[in-house]
This record gives C-alpha cells, structure tokens and sequence, in this order.
C-alpha cells in the first residue's frame, strides 16, 4: 500500500498501483467471458507518454519500522520456503520484465533499463517506491543469509556486485539470480502537462500504454512479465479493452510470456469488490454470474495468472480483490524491501500527517512480485515448459482451500517447493478452451471471376476483326 491523500483517478482511464479505500458498483446477470481480437495487438516502439507529462507530487519516501523485523527474512519468505527452494533452482538464465512504477537500482538489486511510458526514461527510476519494492520480492539478493549458488548452473550469470559494508538483514528476493528489466508504465507522482477533460485528477498510466508496456516487455524476450497494476471498472460499463485483451494474448501465445498479475486490492480507485459465493451456489465457486468490478489485465485468465493476497498467517485478506479469474494467492502483509532512497531495508511509507501511523506495504502487488519469481524458478528448472505449462505447474501444486478453489485465493497459495519438485504430466501447451474465445479474422473475399470479362473481351476482339475484314474486303472491291 502506499501514502493516501488527496489523489484520485478517472477509472476509465488510470490504470493504478495495487496498493489499498469506494463505491459500491451494480450488479450485472452475467459477464461473458473475454474474447480477443488478434489483429489488434499495439505496435511496438521507443516507449513514451501518451502526452507530454509533468511532475505534480514529491517523491514517496520510505521508513523503516518494527514490524516486521527487518532483521531476519520475512514472513512471506519463510512461509514459502524460498531458502528451501533454492536448492533445486534460483531463477538463473531467466528474464523477469517488471511493469510499474520504475526500479531503482542497486548494489543488490541489478535492473536493466526497459523504458518508461510515464517520462520517455529509461526506467530505472522509481518516484513511487513501490516498483523498487516489489522488484525487490522478487529479485532482491539477500545480505542476512547466504547467496544461493546459481541454479540451474548453465548459462551461469555473473554474481551481483558486492553489497556495501552494512549490518546484514532479511531482505531476499525469490529469484535472485533471475535477470530485471524494468519498465516504468505508472506513476502516482505525475500527470498529464495539459489534462484538458474539465479538472479531473489522473495519473500516470492508461490501460493502453499498459497494452503497449506488455508488448514491449513481450518484445524483450522476457520469460515472465509482472504486472502489478491493474485497472478496475464496473462490469455493467467495461471500458474498451480490445488493445490490452491483444497484448496479453500476443505475450502469452506467440511470444511464450509467463505474465503475473495482481488481482487487485477493494477500495483502490474504481476496485469495489466483487460477491463471494460458495460451492454450492449456482456459478460457485468460480461466480462469473456475479461480477460487479472487473480487473484488467486479470480477467484475460486464459493467458494471465492473476494473484491474491494472505496475511501472515495464511488467511486470505479481506480486502483482496476476489473474482473467478484468480488462480493462486501469496502473501501480501508484512513487505520488506530495498529502498530506492537509500538501498536499505525498509518496510512502510511514513504517516501521511503528524500524529498518524506509518503506513505499511501491503497488497496483492507483492503477492504477484512473490509468485513472478516462483514462475521464474520454475522456467529456469523447467525449460521446457510453455508458459501455461509454468503456469499450470504452479496452479496444481498449490495449497488447495477447502472447497478446491475459490474466488479469493484460486487454487491456494503458492508452493514453491512442490512446484519445482513434484512430477506430474505437463498438460497442454495453451489454456483449454481458449482458442474458442479468440476471434478469427474473417478471410478476404475471392478474386473477381474474370471469365466472364475475359470473354467478353475475346468476343469483343472477334466481332472488331471480322467488321475490319469486311471492311477491307469490301474496300478491295471497290478498288477494281
């Protein structure tokens, strides 16, 4: 989560961090599900801002507090076991393309630029914080326990720089030998230079340079794409999202992109939450029937693996956003990361107002940045694997709820462990069914028949030649 305030965006257009508090939308008697046009997918290019953009907002600063104890690895990092799963793959040779809201880099946290669709940047840099710390969940090295060595050992990849001479912490990403590209694609800190649409208040980030940054990002050759973003709007009035539908597509299928997404967070900027059903009613428990708020890029659940938050304890959190295309859960409370101000543990944001508290990370961007490096363990230990099979792999290994899966956690929370080490068949390479929901072009009309034509223009040289041969003929006799 980060800092409140005064900040508000126009949900048709913004596409928001998933980070944390609104109205109540209507309900719709079913939601179809997504289709996609492919002939549609964005042009790649130089990434760039829509328009010119200008700095409205100070930088976010960050804090470090008592809980959770920086000093040792997180709850999150411990409840998945990542120091276990370390021992049959760290991500090594593998590419993690991050979208949101710049990296910071670091001694421990190596980024490569990917470009920024905010300022025209390179992307590494983050005004927000919040991309350097989910960047840091997902491939921050760690100081307080011992590196991992590199695995799969083939092609090795040099060892981060050394870290400076500080007092160890807890600090560890999931995959820290996996490669970061950053590309800054949000920003609550800028704004459109001429707004132009009578006042209102949006940001930095639209869902179509989302559509473009997952093109690009496709584009590098990334084995998975982060996406902690996500924009929500009403079921009852979607928003055209034909670009983005094509994005995910193009990343997924042609360009065998593993993509991780938020699911969301409930009271975000346009993110009412969605009715919980069980089992045993009708729709349950993947209620489609009953979406009210739908979450983009989530919903494209054909090619994107769409993530919910737990708490500590592993209890899904409240304010997660639910709906029928979330496939797993990770934690989401009690973030650590690497601060981009100073490259140091930090775990909140500062109170917003004297007297207040600090204001802790949390949210389902974090439990998405602890599944994209389990997705990027599992490539590198699996090579093989499309990414559905990856995904796939994920999904069955996870820690079922009780009624198998729902729409608040999916198939469970994550387990790394299982998932680089249980053996099972692959599954097919694309998600069943979803070449049903994928629009094909028609085909161009047949050439014109030219028979006819051809015909006519015979007969027409005939009929030309005999009236010349008479002609002449005729011409001849006269002559004699």
């Amino acid at each position: 989560m980060r800092p409140g305030g005064a900040v508000r965006a126009v949900a048709i257009t913004a596409v928001l961090l998933v980070a944390a508090p609104t109205a109540v939308m209507p309900s719709v008697s079913a939601l179809p599900r997504p289709v996609v046009d492919p002939t549609l997918v964005p042009t790649d290019g130089p990434p760039g801002p829509e328009q010119p953009m200008r700095q409205s907002n100070l930088c976010a600063p960050t804090t470090l507090t008592s809980a959770p104890d920086a000093a040792f690895p997180s709850p999150g990092f411990a409840m998945l076991n990542v120091s276990k799963a370390w021992q049959f793959s760290t991500g090594n040779g593998v590419t993690v393309a991050l979208i949101d809201t710049g990296v910071t880099p670091g001694p421990r946290l190596p980024v490569i630029a990917g470009g920024d669709y905010v300022m025209g940047g390179d992307g590494l840099s983050d005004c927000d914080a919040h991309g350097t710390i989910v960047a840091s969940v997902i491939t921050a090295a760690p100081s307080g326990i011992r590196m991992p060595t590199p695995l799969p050992p083939n092609p090795p990849r040099p060892a981060p720089p050394a870290a400076p001479a500080v007092p160890p912490d807890g600090v560890a990403g999931v995959a820290p030998h996996a490669t970061l590209i950053s590309i800054r694609q949000s920003s609550r800190a800028f704004e459109p230079a001429n707004p132009g649409d009578g006042g209102a208040h949006r940001k930095a980030g639209t869902v179509a340079t989302l559509a473009r940054a997952v093109v690009h990002a496709a584009n590098t050759g990334a084995g998975v794409i982060n996406v902690s973003v996500a924009a929500c709007v009403s079921a009852a009035d979607p928003l055209d999202q034909r670009a983005i539908a094509a994005a995910v597509w193009y990343a997924a299928t042609v360009k065998d992109a593993v993509i991780v997404a938020a699911a969301g967070n409930q009271n975000e900027d346009g993110c009412a939450q969605n009715t919980v059903v069980g089992p045993t009613v009708a729709g349950g428990p993947r209620n489609w029937s009953g979406v009210t708020t739908v979450s983009s890029p989530s919903w494209f659940s054909d090619y994107v693996l769409s993530v919910g938050a737990v708490d500590a304890t592993g209890a899904p959190v409240d304010r997660s956003l639910t709906g029928p295309w979330v496939g797993v859960a990770a934690p989401g409370t009690a973030i650590v990361g690497l601060s981009p101000q100073t490259g140091g543990p930090v775990n909140a944001y500062p109170p917003v107002r004297p007297g207040e508290s600090a204001v802790k990370f949390w949210g389902t961007s974090f439990s998405a940045a602890y599944v994209s490096g389990v997705a990027a363990l599992v490539r590198a230990k699996f090579p093989e694997l499309s990414a559905h099979q990856v995904i796939n792999r994920i999904l069955r290994t996870a820690h079922n709820p009780p009624a198998g899966v729902d729409d608040r956690v999916g198939y469970g929370m994550v387990d790394p462990v299982a998932a680089l080490t249980f053996s099972f068949p692959a599954g097919e390479r694309t998600a069943p069914g979803a070449q049903t929901r994928v629009l094909t072009p028609a085909p161009p009309p047949p050439p014109p028949d030219g028979r006819a034509h051809s015909f006519a223009l015979a007969f027409t040289a005939v009929v030309t030649g005999a009236a010349l041969m008479v002609s002449l003929i005729a011409r001849a006799r006269r002559s004699r």
